[in-house]
């Protein structure tokens, strides 16, 4: 195996990695901090709700699901 074929190798095992990383952080750790910021989001405005509980639970349902399509994430 010649030097150029090493280092051609070295090169597309880190382009793998970064990929492989990338993948990771924007289908898994990317969707759960964009889910934990809408859900207290949505608690602290269901929490301004002067009425009664299922009331409060409608907008914060509501404001989660709006939350989460801003932010392009599926429920």
């Amino acid at each position: 195996m010649s030097n150029l074929q090493k280092w051609f190798l070295i090169l597309a095992l880190w382009v793998v990695i970064l990929f492989l990383g990338f993948g990771f952080y924007w289908l898994q750790i990317r969707p759960a901090k964009i889910r934990k910021i809408c859900s207290e989001e949505a608690g602290r405005l269901a929490a301004g709700v002067k009425s009664n509980f299922a009331d409060m639970i409608k907008v914060n349902q509501a404001m989660y699901s709006d939350c989460l399509n801003r932010n392009g994430v599926e429920r």
